[in-house]
Parts: structure tokens; sequence; C-alpha cells
């Protein structure tokens, strides 16, 4: 806040200073104008330079209002999504286990709670990434809001369907799941998710099911959190 007070000082007495010289300039401008008979050159550099002060008043503000609404480094590579949850840990290889659908699974941490099994009512907050590890959404960024579904009723896409399975409520598990298992039915509202939210994180999304569908080792990254199971 020190900073920040300091810091508009500081413009306010740039800003003065400027709107001085250019006063002073202006006129001297004006006059000049009268003198040579080009008196709408001198109103147009008269314009120009007071266009200039504003532009530079206002960047300031801008520059203050972007900072504040970035999200923090660690929410971005979405470390800090699932709060308590060491997602950027080391996980050795043999924890991961591949389905014969072909989704990758690791526990990172292990429920204590009732298992997903066909039928359950399951909520669980949720990561997304591309495979190289680039964040996209999360339901910590959206309000915290959980993704609900019934396992086996289609309202998840199927790589969440089938890897979640087993899981226990309180539980954490990454899954890399191919994009045929992903968002082939769309990222509109109303389609199997998780969904992103928003048009960027959607695009995102659908770059990698249009144009990346088909390159090896191409993944969609869920870190899910089982928060209830009924």
């Amino acid at each position: 806040m020190k900073v920040l007070g300091l810091s508009l000082v500081f413009c306010s007495l740039c800003s003065g200073f400027m709107q001085i010289n250019v006063a002073s300039s202006s006129r001297k401008t004006a006059l000049l104008g009268q003198e040579n008979g080009n008196i709408d050159e001198a109103r147009r550099q008269i314009f120009s330079q007071t266009l200039a002060i504003g532009t530079m008043a206002i960047l300031p503000a801008i520059s203050n209002a972007a900072e504040s609404k970035a999200l923090s480094e660690e929410y971005r590579q979405g470390t800090a999504a699932l709060g308590d949850m060491d997602d950027q840990a080391p996980v050795p290889r043999e924890a991961y286990k591949k389905l014969p659908s072909g989704v990758i699974l690791a526990d990172l941490r292990p429920g204590n709670g009732e298992e997903i099994k066909e039928g359950s009512r399951v909520n669980f907050q949720w990561v997304l990434r591309k495979s190289n590890g680039y964040f996209v959404d999360s339901s910590e960024v959206n309000g915290s809001v959980p993704f609900i579904f019934t396992v086996g009723d289609g309202s998840a896409i199927k790589g969440v369907d089938e890897g979640m399975r087993g899981m226990k409520a309180g539980g954490v598990r990454r899954l890399l799941i191919p994009p045929s298992l992903a968002y082939v039915d769309g990222l509109e509202d109303g389609k199997p998710g998780p969904l992103p939210v928003g048009f960027g994180p959607r695009q995102q999304m659908r770059r990698v099911q249009n144009a990346r569908k088909d390159v090896p080792g191409e993944y969609v990254y869920l870190e899910v959190q089982v928060t209830r199971v009924r």
C-alpha cells in the first residue's frame, strides 16, 4: 500500500510538471501558428500534446488494475487450485496405472470414505490442464463450485466416469485422459463435464480436441479431489 501511495504521488507530480510544460509549449505553438497564419496546425499540436498527458495519466491505473486481477503464479500453474494436495510432488512411475481404454491414473492421496462405483452420486473439485502441464481452468477459480455427476449416466466425460471409479471420498487422483475419451461431444453448456468456463479456456480445449487428437502422447490432464459420494 505504501508503494502504491508513493507511486500515485509521483505520478501526480510528474503529471503536474508535464501539464505546466505542455501548457507553456502550447501557448508558444499557438502564437507561432498565428504569426505564420497556420492556426489549424497549432491547434493540432495542442490536441496531440494534451492527449499524451491523458494517456500517461491513465496507463498507471490500467497497470494497477491488471495486477490486482491477475492470478498468482501458483494458480496459473494449477498448484494452488486444490489447496492441501501436493500435486507438484514427484509421483513414482509405478504409481501410474494404465486402463485398457487408454486412461492413465495415479492416486496422490487415498480417501477413507465411501467408494465410487456404478450409480454413485459424486461431488468433486478439479484442475484442468493440457498435456504439457499448462493450466487451463479449475473449480477453485470458478468459486469452488464442485462438479456433480452420477457414475454411468453420461453427464461426465468418459475418461472421468471411468477414471474415478474405485476412488473414495477425500481421495485425490491424477487422470491423463486421451482426447478420444474427453470432450468429444463438444464444450458447450450442457455437454459432459467438468467443463472449463469462458471462451478462452474452452477454446484451448477445442484446439486439443480438433488439432491434436491424433498426436501420440496427447492427453487431457485432470486432477480430481472427491468431496462427497452418496
